[in-house]
């Protein structure tokens, strides 16, 4: 740069201020893509379970491929419940909600045998 270049001091800021404002159009870009996947995803739930209260059915999207038995991933979210409470909230109404999370998986287990479904092992030798 020669000494008779001159650079503008308010221009510089100002490039500032458009790369802040550049990074926080991303960043709205970047949410309002995660809303739209997030709202595409309770629709989803919505329709699953609209079909289980129409026929009963586990709608696929419940199928764990690593398995390979639909039973899976309603199980482990029975599970999972009673594990939060367990950790969570060691009270007496901690208690109260730890032992209906228990029955709740419970009732799991027999609504999947009542309807010809198996329960996972994992989770049906205790229940």
């Amino acid at each position: 740069m020669s000494a008779t270049e001159q650079i503008d001091g308010t221009a510089v800021v100002t490039t500032y201020f458009e790369d802040r404002i550049t990074e926080a159009e991303k960043e709205v870009e970047a949410a309002r893509a995660a809303l739209a996947a997030a709202e595409a995803k309770v629709a989803q739930r919505q329709t699953e379970r609209d079909a289980f209260v129409r026929d009963g059915s586990l709608h696929p999207a419940a199928y764990n491929a690593e398995t390979g038995q639909p039973e899976w991933e309603l199980c482990q979210w029975a599970q999972t419940r009673i594990g939060r409470v367990a950790f969570t909230d060691m009270t007496p109404a901690g208690d109260a909600a730890y032992s209906r999370r228990v029955a709740e998986e419970k009732a799991v287990h027999q609504w999947l045998r009542e309807h010809g479904r198996s329960v996972p092992a994992p989770f049906g030798e205790k229940a």
